[in-house]
């Protein structure tokens, strides 16, 4: 299972998000058609994901402590994280012990994904079916593989761009 572990440690950026309805209803696409995303596996056992609409309404206030009732909605319902440990089980099964999450009830759960790849690409599904927007669900992921940035060439342009002041 090593091997399969190097293949998942580094950062994906989400292709697409969908939920299929466990009734056989249409799929449901709850952050939009074009969601943005990252997952991240660190070899030390942590991960990390955010899902978010890509179209989010900016607080009309600078401090987001003073954000309205209406603004925490909006924002809460196109954003989801969580964060925790994780390990790989048989029958390429990876579970997530959640630490941390935007969603509450989550904290201190489970929750177990089958995993496959197609060259870059991971596809996640989840095992157990969820509830969203009152319907039960199967989320069902798709993810590429970022490259590996060069510390050396990254210029102001690059997110991770360093300044020394």
């Amino acid at each position: 299972m090593t091997s399969i572990k190097n293949e998942l440690i580094g950062s994906w950026k989400l292709l697409s998000y969908i939920e299929l309805p466990i009734n056989g209803t249409d799929s449901l696409f709850p952050m939009g058609q074009q969601p943005d995303g990252i997952l991240m596996y660190s070899p030390d056992g942590y991960m990390s994901v955010q899902i978010a609409k890509q179209e989010r309404l900016p607080f009309a206030s600078g401090d987001w402590l003073k954000a309205s009732c209406e603004e925490h909605t909006s924002s809460m319902s196109s954003y989801i994280s969580f964060s925790g440990t994780y390990r790989i089980l048989e029958n390429r099964i990876v579970s997530y012990q959640v630490k941390t999450s935007l969603y509450p009830n989550w904290k201190g759960q489970t929750h177990e994904r089958t995993f496959d790849f197609e060259g870059d690409i991971l596809y996640l599904k989840s095992i157990e079916p969820q509830l969203s927007n009152g319907v039960m669900v199967h989320a069902h992921m798709t993810w590429q593989k970022n490259r590996k940035r060069d510390m050396n060439t990254d210029t102001m342009e690059n997110p991770i761009y360093l300044s020394h002041s």
